[in-house]
């Protein structure tokens, strides 16, 4: 049996591609506990509004949703097999009944959301009730259909390697022998094994996968359900929309993840395209550990990046509810998402283009670190612009918000500023203008601060 310390060392290899897919892993979990976080800060922000308290649950599944992969950041070996038996729970049961509650909840949309050809789902009534409604039936659908065959994974194994030995494969849970069997010829086909490994490999029911696919749809369609609550808006139709979530950061929260889901439905479709067959998580692993050809090495490095892309497009959602919650209550909270953002899509790119130059050098002159190295260096030397690029599109869909006060203020001291220079008088004038409004120093700092950057770009 392998040891935790030869799983991690393997994981972080170049043949797996230097830890791209612990990193997801990772990425994912920090995306959960950072859904979480949001959910009780919107859920606090406004604790007796149902909107509040429907974006919350939402959050959380969106959050959920992130997470398939979590399980990898444990030791999965199976010496650990006990602690991949509870994980399974969360793999399987938590994440589709999460995936089946979401789906219900973009389906109440109309309920918090007005729409005219809808407007008869806009009621108090519902409101109250519909936010709770939704995850305990998603829970009782799941525990419904968990057990239909088109549903079930009824049966998962370990494939074991001993690098310059076959392969061989470990029951882990299931009785289908011919199905265990036909899996260790597979890996066989391949020959001796390149490197020792312990991975899984289960059955993949079309009903999974019939969700995971679907939930895109239905996401597309809570985004049309919100752009005709703004259509409404600008029509006159719906009075209370100035006053609801249903605004333009959550509408490109929507339209941002509806984009990145439908770029991943499509890269899955071009993945199997290539390959000449539907791809599965059983292809991912024959690519990693076998003997792939160039081809086949592209293939599996699009298959990883594509599992980076849900947790993504659920991270760029959660963000922007979050603006369109609390950018009226939290004071700051445009500039601190605009930064996470940068930060996150830069941190991003560095990861990506690291791996990428790596594979290609490595077919080239058969170094690959070489290529991960020198493209790393030329994005650090150009971070700049880079940066500079990444702020400026975050500024197009988190734009500058102020309280009246804070505006108030702006414009004071956008006065005294004309010729850029603070006299004591106008400081005093500045200080009262702050009390008067009940702005505190913080506040008044981070304002002032906001405007002569603003100066000095210009």
């Amino acid at each position: 049996m392998r040891t935790v310390q030869e799983y991690y060392i393997g994981a972080f290899s170049a043949d797996n591609l230097f830890g791209f897919r612990m990193i997801i892993s990772i990425s994912s979990l920090l995306i959960l506990f950072y859904c979480v976080a949001l959910a009780a800060l919107v859920w606090r922000a406004k604790s007796k509004g149902f909107e509040n308290k429907f974006m919350s649950v939402l959050l959380v599944c969106e959050g959920i949703k992130a997470s398939f992969i979590v399980a990898q950041v444990t030791p999965y070996i199976r010496r650990y097999e006990w602690l991949q038996d509870i994980l399974w729970h969360w793999t399987i049961d938590v994440f589709f009944t999460a995936h089946i509650t979401a789906v219900i909840m973009y389906l109440c949309i109309p309920i918090y959301y007005r729409l005219n050809r809808l407007s008869f789902m806009h009621k108090p009534s519902f409101k109250k009730h519909a936010w709770y409604i939704a995850p305990a039936l998603g829970i009782t659908i799941w525990l419904l259909i968990r057990t239909v065959p088109a549903f079930y994974v009824s049966d998962a194994t370990w494939v074991v390697c001993e690098e310059g030995e076959e392969p061989t494969t470990d029951r882990w849970f299931g009785e289908d022998e011919e199905w265990r069997q036909g899996i260790e010829d597979d890996f066989k086909d391949t020959g001796d094994c390149t490197a020792s490994y312990e991975a899984t490999v289960t059955t993949q029911p079309p009903g999974l996968w019939a969700i995971a696919l679907g939930s895109p749809m239905v996401s597309l369609l809570a985004l049309l359900f919100i752009r005709s609550s703004i259509k409404s808006y600008k029509e006159g139709d719906n009075p209370d929309f100035s006053k609801s979530l249903t605004s333009r950061s959550l509408y490109i929260g929507f339209l941002g993840k509806v984009v990145l889901l439908m770029f991943w439905f499509i890269l899955l479709i071009l993945i199997s395209v290539v390959h000449g067959s539907q791809v599965t998580f059983i292809d991912e692993t024959l690519w990693r550990y076998g003997d792939p050809n160039f081809t086949e090495r592209m293939l599996f490095f699009a298959w990883i990046f594509s599992l980076t892309i849900t947790p993504a497009a659920i991270a760029f959602e959660a963000m922007m509810f979050v603006h369109a919650t609390l950018k009226d209550t939290v004071f700051g909270i445009d500039n601190n998402l605009r930064k996470g953002f940068t930060t996150a899509v830069f941190t991003g790119l560095g990861v990506i283009s690291f791996i990428v130059g790596s594979e290609l050098m490595e077919s080239l002159i058969g170094y690959g670190a070489a290529g991960g190295v020198f493209i790393g260096v030329s994005l650090l030397v150009v971070r700049k612009p880079i940066l500079l690029i990444i702020d400026k599109a975050s500024n197009r869909f988190i734009p500058e918000t102020h309280t009246p006060e804070e505006t108030a203020y702006l414009d004071a001291y956008r006065t005294a500023m004309e010729d850029r220079i603070i006299t004591k008088e106008e400081r005093k004038l500045l200080d009262t203008v702050a009390s008067t409004f009940g702005l505190n120093e913080k506040i008044v700092k981070q304002l002032e601060s906001e405007y002569d950057s603003t100066i000095e770009e210009e």
